[in-house]
Protein backbone atom coordinates (compact mmCIF):
# COMPACT_ATOMS: atom_id res chain seq x y z
CA UNK A 1 0.00 0.00 0.00
CA UNK A 2 1.40 3.63 -1.06
CA UNK A 3 2.25 5.62 2.36
CA UNK A 4 0.67 8.98 1.52
CA UNK A 5 2.29 10.42 4.54
CA UNK A 6 5.29 10.22 3.25
CA UNK A 7 4.78 10.59 -0.29
CA UNK A 8 3.76 13.95 0.46
CA UNK A 9 5.83 14.77 3.30
CA UNK A 10 9.26 14.60 0.85
CA UNK A 11 7.12 16.74 -1.60
CA UNK A 12 6.30 19.01 0.93
CA UNK A 13 9.82 19.55 1.87
CA UNK A 14 11.09 20.44 -0.94
CA UNK A 15 8.53 22.46 -3.01
CA UNK A 16 6.49 24.01 0.06
CA UNK A 17 8.21 24.59 3.25
CA UNK A 18 10.73 26.82 1.67
CA UNK A 19 8.56 29.42 0.63
CA UNK A 20 6.30 29.03 3.82
CA UNK A 21 7.98 32.59 5.22
CA UNK A 22 7.28 34.29 1.60
CA UNK A 23 3.76 33.17 1.07
CA UNK A 24 3.35 34.87 4.80
CA UNK A 25 4.65 37.70 3.98
CA UNK A 26 3.40 38.93 0.06
CA UNK A 27 -0.06 37.26 1.67
CA UNK A 28 -0.32 35.68 -2.49
CA UNK A 29 -1.69 32.67 -3.12
CA UNK A 30 0.88 29.76 -3.78
CA UNK A 31 0.00 29.41 -6.96
CA UNK A 32 3.22 28.04 -8.64
CA UNK A 33 3.25 25.31 -5.81
CA UNK A 34 -0.48 24.17 -6.67
CA UNK A 35 0.92 23.73 -10.59
CA UNK A 36 3.57 21.37 -8.76
CA UNK A 37 0.84 19.47 -6.83
CA UNK A 38 -1.18 19.24 -9.85
CA UNK A 39 1.63 17.89 -11.68
CA UNK A 40 2.72 15.55 -8.82
CA UNK A 41 -0.58 13.79 -8.58
CA UNK A 42 -2.14 14.70 -5.40
CA UNK A 43 -5.40 16.35 -7.01
CA UNK A 44 -6.54 12.43 -8.30
CA UNK A 45 -6.01 10.86 -5.33
CA UNK A 46 -9.91 10.47 -4.55
CA UNK A 47 -10.34 9.87 -7.95
CA UNK A 48 -11.48 5.92 -8.93
CA UNK A 49 -8.69 4.36 -10.65
CA UNK A 50 -11.15 3.58 -13.52
CA UNK A 51 -10.72 7.55 -14.35
CA UNK A 52 -7.32 7.83 -13.70
CA UNK A 53 -6.36 8.49 -10.01
CA UNK A 54 -5.44 6.80 -6.98
CA UNK A 55 -9.11 5.39 -5.71
CA UNK A 56 -8.40 6.68 -2.17
CA UNK A 57 -10.25 7.46 0.57
CA UNK A 58 -10.36 9.81 3.78
CA UNK A 59 -7.36 8.57 5.50
CA UNK A 60 -5.20 9.39 2.15
CA UNK A 61 -7.01 12.78 2.18
CA UNK A 62 -5.65 13.25 6.23
CA UNK A 63 -2.33 12.08 5.38
CA UNK A 64 -1.32 14.44 2.99
CA UNK A 65 -3.57 17.30 3.88
CA UNK A 66 -1.32 17.11 7.39
CA UNK A 67 2.15 16.50 5.13
CA UNK A 68 1.22 19.82 3.44
CA UNK A 69 0.36 21.76 6.40
CA UNK A 70 3.75 21.03 8.35
CA UNK A 71 5.08 23.08 5.59
CA UNK A 72 2.26 25.73 5.08
CA UNK A 73 -0.79 25.57 6.92
CA UNK A 74 -2.38 27.76 3.90
CA UNK A 75 -0.96 25.01 1.24
CA UNK A 76 -2.58 21.88 3.30
CA UNK A 77 -6.30 23.90 4.10
CA UNK A 78 -6.46 25.10 0.49
CA UNK A 79 -5.48 21.32 -0.66
CA UNK A 80 -8.43 20.15 1.51
CA UNK A 81 -10.79 22.45 0.35
CA UNK A 82 -9.97 20.74 -3.49
CA UNK A 83 -10.61 17.14 -2.15
CA UNK A 84 -13.69 18.04 -0.37
CA UNK A 85 -15.39 19.67 -3.55
CA UNK A 86 -14.50 16.33 -5.37
CA UNK A 87 -15.82 14.10 -2.52
CA UNK A 88 -18.71 15.92 -2.88
CA UNK A 89 -19.02 16.01 -6.83
CA UNK A 90 -17.77 12.30 -6.98
CA UNK A 91 -21.01 11.16 -4.32
CA UNK A 92 -23.91 12.75 -5.94
CA UNK A 93 -22.83 14.37 -9.14
CA UNK A 94 -24.38 12.94 -12.58
CA UNK A 95 -22.31 11.37 -14.80
CA UNK A 96 -22.04 14.05 -17.56
CA UNK A 97 -20.73 16.55 -14.53
CA UNK A 98 -18.53 14.12 -13.21
CA UNK A 99 -17.05 12.77 -16.25
CA UNK A 100 -16.26 16.77 -17.07
CA UNK A 101 -14.88 17.73 -13.61
CA UNK A 102 -12.79 14.42 -13.50
CA UNK A 103 -11.40 15.30 -16.92
CA UNK A 104 -10.41 18.23 -15.96
CA UNK A 105 -8.85 17.45 -12.35
CA UNK A 106 -6.57 14.45 -13.87
CA UNK A 107 -5.96 15.46 -17.87
CA UNK A 108 -6.11 19.45 -17.41
CA UNK A 109 -4.53 19.50 -13.79
CA UNK A 110 -7.27 21.39 -12.33
CA UNK A 111 -8.49 22.16 -8.48
CA UNK A 112 -11.42 22.97 -6.99
CA UNK A 113 -12.91 24.85 -3.73
CA UNK A 114 -15.56 25.46 -1.21
CA UNK A 115 -17.83 28.27 -1.26
CA UNK A 116 -20.47 28.04 1.22
CA UNK A 117 -19.84 31.27 4.09
CA UNK A 118 -22.00 34.29 3.48
CA UNK A 119 -21.84 37.38 5.14
CA UNK A 120 -25.34 36.82 7.03
CA UNK A 121 -25.10 33.42 8.60
CA UNK A 122 -20.85 32.94 8.81
CA UNK A 123 -20.09 29.34 9.81
CA UNK A 124 -24.21 28.04 9.28
CA UNK A 125 -23.64 27.64 5.88
CA UNK A 126 -26.84 25.06 5.64
CA UNK A 127 -29.02 28.54 5.48
CA UNK A 128 -28.36 30.15 2.80
CA UNK A 129 -30.02 33.45 1.59
CA UNK A 130 -28.60 32.87 -2.11
CA UNK A 131 -31.27 33.81 -5.12
CA UNK A 132 -32.08 31.51 -7.63
CA UNK A 133 -34.38 31.21 -10.78
CA UNK A 134 -34.92 28.12 -12.47
CA UNK A 135 -36.23 27.53 -16.12
CA UNK A 136 -35.82 23.91 -17.88
CA UNK A 137 -32.44 24.46 -19.48
CA UNK A 138 -30.71 27.05 -17.37
CA UNK A 139 -30.74 28.81 -13.78
CA UNK A 140 -29.68 32.73 -12.69
CA UNK A 141 -28.19 33.10 -9.19
CA UNK A 142 -27.80 36.30 -7.69
CA UNK A 143 -25.74 36.58 -4.05
CA UNK A 144 -22.98 36.73 -2.55
CA UNK A 145 -20.12 34.21 -0.27
CA UNK A 146 -18.22 35.67 2.00
CA UNK A 147 -14.62 33.72 2.64
CA UNK A 148 -13.78 32.11 -0.41
CA UNK A 149 -10.46 29.85 0.18
CA UNK A 150 -8.62 29.81 -3.22
CA UNK A 151 -10.63 32.33 -4.55
CA UNK A 152 -9.44 33.68 -8.31
CA UNK A 153 -7.51 30.45 -8.36
CA UNK A 154 -9.64 27.10 -8.44
CA UNK A 155 -11.11 26.06 -11.23
CA UNK A 156 -14.63 25.14 -9.88
CA UNK A 157 -16.59 26.62 -6.97
CA UNK A 158 -18.89 24.66 -4.79
CA UNK A 159 -21.44 26.62 -3.41
CA UNK A 160 -24.35 25.80 -1.18
CA UNK A 161 -27.86 27.28 -2.28
CA UNK A 162 -32.01 27.23 -0.89
CA UNK A 163 -33.06 24.25 -1.28
CA UNK A 164 -35.40 23.50 -4.60
CA UNK A 165 -38.53 23.18 -3.53
CA UNK A 166 -39.07 20.38 -5.99
CA UNK A 167 -36.13 18.44 -6.30
CA UNK A 168 -34.90 18.69 -2.31
CA UNK A 169 -31.55 19.41 -1.46
CA UNK A 170 -28.89 21.34 -3.98
CA UNK A 171 -25.80 22.43 -4.03
CA UNK A 172 -24.35 24.19 -7.50
CA UNK A 173 -20.44 23.76 -9.49
CA UNK A 174 -19.71 27.18 -10.63
CA UNK A 175 -16.56 27.28 -13.23
CA UNK A 176 -14.23 29.85 -13.09
CA UNK A 177 -15.03 32.44 -15.94
CA UNK A 178 -18.89 32.02 -15.58
CA UNK A 179 -20.57 35.04 -16.93
CA UNK A 180 -21.52 37.37 -13.59
CA UNK A 181 -19.00 35.71 -11.12
CA UNK A 182 -16.33 37.95 -9.44
CA UNK A 183 -14.15 38.22 -6.48
CA UNK A 184 -13.07 41.22 -4.31
CA UNK A 185 -9.59 40.23 -3.20
CA UNK A 186 -9.27 43.77 -1.81
CA UNK A 187 -11.07 42.52 0.74
CA UNK A 188 -8.84 39.65 2.48
CA UNK A 189 -5.95 40.67 4.97
CA UNK A 190 -6.17 37.54 7.28
CA UNK A 191 -4.48 37.41 10.98
CA UNK A 192 -2.49 33.92 9.55
CA UNK A 193 -3.38 31.50 6.50
CA UNK A 194 -2.09 34.49 4.40
CA UNK A 195 -1.83 32.36 1.38
CA UNK A 196 -5.74 31.73 1.96
CA UNK A 197 -6.90 34.25 -0.71
CA UNK A 198 -10.20 33.77 1.45
CA UNK A 199 -12.28 37.01 -0.56
CA UNK A 200 -15.79 37.88 -1.14
CA UNK A 201 -17.48 36.20 -4.19
CA UNK A 202 -20.00 37.74 -6.38
CA UNK A 203 -23.04 36.25 -8.86
CA UNK A 204 -24.81 39.21 -10.44
CA UNK A 205 -27.24 37.28 -12.41
CA UNK A 206 -25.06 34.49 -12.94
CA UNK A 207 -26.33 32.05 -15.89
CA UNK A 208 -25.44 28.25 -15.34
CA UNK A 209 -26.73 25.31 -17.46
CA UNK A 210 -28.77 23.30 -15.17
CA UNK A 211 -26.11 20.15 -15.35
CA UNK A 212 -24.28 21.99 -12.66
CA UNK A 213 -26.88 21.61 -10.08
CA UNK A 214 -26.04 18.84 -8.09
CA UNK A 215 -28.81 17.70 -6.39
CA UNK A 216 -28.22 15.76 -2.75
CA UNK A 217 -30.30 12.29 -2.94
CA UNK A 218 -28.68 11.09 0.63
CA UNK A 219 -30.19 7.93 0.30
CA UNK A 220 -29.32 7.02 -3.32
CA UNK A 221 -25.41 7.86 -1.75
CA UNK A 222 -25.41 5.73 0.93
CA UNK A 223 -25.77 8.61 3.61
CA UNK A 224 -25.35 7.14 7.15
CA UNK A 225 -24.19 9.90 8.89
CA UNK A 226 -26.04 12.75 9.85
CA UNK A 227 -24.19 15.12 7.56
CA UNK A 228 -22.92 14.28 4.16
CA UNK A 229 -19.64 12.88 3.32
CA UNK A 230 -18.03 16.01 2.21
CA UNK A 231 -18.56 17.53 5.26
CA UNK A 232 -17.42 14.88 7.26
CA UNK A 233 -14.49 15.15 4.72
CA UNK A 234 -13.99 18.91 5.29
CA UNK A 235 -13.80 17.75 9.11
CA UNK A 236 -10.98 15.79 8.59
CA UNK A 237 -9.18 17.71 6.26
CA UNK A 238 -9.26 20.44 9.05
CA UNK A 239 -8.09 18.48 11.95
CA UNK A 240 -5.48 16.91 9.61
CA UNK A 241 -4.35 20.88 8.52
CA UNK A 242 -3.92 21.85 12.37
CA UNK A 243 -2.49 18.22 13.38
CA UNK A 244 -0.07 19.27 10.89
CA UNK A 245 0.19 22.83 12.34
CA UNK A 246 0.80 21.71 15.74
CA UNK A 247 3.51 19.15 14.80
CA UNK A 248 5.58 22.01 12.97
CA UNK A 249 4.65 24.49 16.54
CA UNK A 250 6.08 21.67 18.55
CA UNK A 251 9.30 21.41 16.51
CA UNK A 252 9.98 25.13 16.34
CA UNK A 253 9.92 24.73 19.62
CA UNK A 254 11.99 22.58 20.54
CA UNK A 255 14.42 24.50 17.94
CA UNK A 256 14.67 27.39 20.10
CA UNK A 257 14.85 25.56 23.15
CA UNK A 258 17.73 24.03 21.97
CA UNK A 259 19.83 26.17 20.05
CA UNK A 260 18.91 29.53 22.69
CA UNK A 261 22.10 29.29 24.80
CA UNK A 262 23.45 31.08 28.61
CA UNK A 263 26.31 31.88 29.18
CA UNK A 264 28.25 28.03 30.19
CA UNK A 265 26.53 26.90 27.34
CA UNK A 266 23.49 26.18 28.86
CA UNK A 267 20.35 25.96 26.87
CA UNK A 268 16.43 27.00 27.15
CA UNK A 269 15.93 22.84 27.42
CA UNK A 270 17.91 21.97 30.37
CA UNK A 271 15.60 24.55 32.44
CA UNK A 272 12.78 22.67 34.12
CA UNK A 273 9.90 25.03 33.43
CA UNK A 274 10.42 24.92 30.10
CA UNK A 275 10.73 20.90 29.90
CA UNK A 276 7.14 20.93 31.17
CA UNK A 277 6.02 23.56 28.32
CA UNK A 278 7.71 21.06 25.44
CA UNK A 279 6.45 17.74 27.06
CA UNK A 280 2.81 19.81 26.79
CA UNK A 281 3.77 20.62 23.09
CA UNK A 282 4.70 16.81 22.57
CA UNK A 283 1.26 15.47 24.14
CA UNK A 284 -0.69 17.76 21.75
CA UNK A 285 0.69 16.43 18.86
CA UNK A 286 0.79 12.70 19.83
CA UNK A 287 -3.10 12.94 20.89
CA UNK A 288 -4.08 14.84 17.93
CA UNK A 289 -2.40 12.68 15.94
CA UNK A 290 -3.99 9.53 17.03
CA UNK A 291 -7.10 11.06 17.37
CA UNK A 292 -7.11 11.99 13.65
CA UNK A 293 -5.58 8.02 12.53
CA UNK A 294 -8.27 6.31 14.75
CA UNK A 295 -10.89 8.82 13.37
CA UNK A 296 -10.17 8.59 9.99
CA UNK A 297 -9.87 4.61 9.85
CA UNK A 298 -13.16 4.42 11.89
CA UNK A 299 -14.50 6.14 8.91
CA UNK A 300 -13.24 4.19 6.26
CA UNK A 301 -14.48 1.11 8.07
CA UNK A 302 -17.96 2.11 8.22
CA UNK A 303 -18.14 2.25 11.86
CA UNK A 304 -21.26 3.56 13.69
CA UNK A 305 -19.43 6.10 15.68
CA UNK A 306 -17.27 7.48 12.78
CA UNK A 307 -18.92 10.84 12.98
CA UNK A 308 -18.12 11.44 16.56
CA UNK A 309 -14.73 10.12 16.26
CA UNK A 310 -14.00 12.55 13.16
CA UNK A 311 -15.92 15.98 14.85
CA UNK A 312 -13.45 14.69 18.09
CA UNK A 313 -10.41 14.84 16.00
CA UNK A 314 -11.54 17.59 14.55
CA UNK A 315 -12.02 19.77 18.22
CA UNK A 316 -9.10 18.52 19.63
CA UNK A 317 -6.34 19.14 17.10
CA UNK A 318 -7.90 22.69 17.15
CA UNK A 319 -7.79 23.46 20.49
CA UNK A 320 -4.35 21.67 20.71
CA UNK A 321 -3.05 23.67 18.24
CA UNK A 322 -4.12 27.06 19.63
CA UNK A 323 -2.76 25.54 23.12
CA UNK A 324 0.45 24.56 21.36
CA UNK A 325 0.86 27.86 19.50
CA UNK A 326 0.61 30.63 22.67
CA UNK A 327 2.50 28.24 24.86
CA UNK A 328 5.25 27.85 22.02
CA UNK A 329 5.27 31.71 21.66
CA UNK A 330 6.12 31.70 26.07
CA UNK A 331 9.07 29.33 25.66
CA UNK A 332 9.90 32.15 21.84
CA UNK A 333 9.59 34.96 24.53
CA UNK A 334 11.46 37.86 23.09
CA UNK A 335 12.72 36.64 20.06
CA UNK A 336 9.60 35.07 18.94
CA UNK A 337 7.39 38.22 19.86
CA UNK A 338 10.75 39.72 17.70
CA UNK A 339 9.88 38.00 14.75
CA UNK A 340 12.99 35.91 14.81
CA UNK A 341 11.50 32.89 14.62
CA UNK A 342 8.52 30.85 12.69
CA UNK A 343 6.92 30.81 15.71
CA UNK A 344 4.80 34.06 15.89
CA UNK A 345 3.68 33.33 12.21
CA UNK A 346 2.58 30.13 13.14
CA UNK A 347 0.38 31.75 16.12
CA UNK A 348 -1.34 33.78 13.69
CA UNK A 349 -2.12 30.27 11.30
CA UNK A 350 -3.57 28.88 14.67
CA UNK A 351 -5.93 31.31 15.60
CA UNK A 352 -8.12 29.96 12.28
CA UNK A 353 -8.46 27.09 14.10
CA UNK A 354 -11.61 27.55 16.47
CA UNK A 355 -13.64 29.63 13.96
CA UNK A 356 -13.77 28.04 10.67
CA UNK A 357 -16.47 25.62 9.91
CA UNK A 358 -17.75 23.87 11.41
CA UNK A 359 -16.96 26.43 14.18
CA UNK A 360 -15.28 24.30 17.44
CA UNK A 361 -18.36 25.64 19.45
CA UNK A 362 -21.01 23.96 16.86
CA UNK A 363 -19.20 20.96 17.14
CA UNK A 364 -19.35 20.46 20.43
CA UNK A 365 -22.90 20.82 20.42
CA UNK A 366 -23.61 18.50 17.78
CA UNK A 367 -21.21 15.97 19.35
CA UNK A 368 -23.11 16.35 22.41
CA UNK A 369 -26.72 15.79 20.27
CA UNK A 370 -25.33 12.86 18.17
CA UNK A 371 -24.28 11.10 21.45
CA UNK A 372 -27.55 11.26 23.02
CA UNK A 373 -29.60 11.29 20.09
CA UNK A 374 -30.77 14.19 18.87
CA UNK A 375 -30.99 15.85 15.25
CA UNK A 376 -28.16 18.10 14.94
CA UNK A 377 -29.28 20.48 12.39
Amino acid sequence: MKDYYKWAKEFAVEYIAPFAEEIDKTGKFPEEIFKKIAEEGFFKILVPKEFGGDGEEVTAHAQVTRAFSEACATVGLCYTMHNVALKFTLTFGREEIKNQVIKDVVENKKFMTLARSEFGTGVHVFNSQLEIKNTDEYSIITGAKSMITSANHASYYLISVPADKEKGPVNWLIPYGAEGLSFKESEWNGLGMRGNNSCPMYMENMKLDNKYAVYIDRKKANQIYPVNIDVIFFMTGLAAVYTGLSRTIYEAAKEHTLSRKYPGDKSLASIETVQLHLSQLFNNVFISESLLEVAAKSLENGEKDAFEKIMSARVTASLNCVDSATLAMRIGGGQAYNNKNSLARLLRDAFAAPVMFPSVDVLRNWIAKVITGQNIL
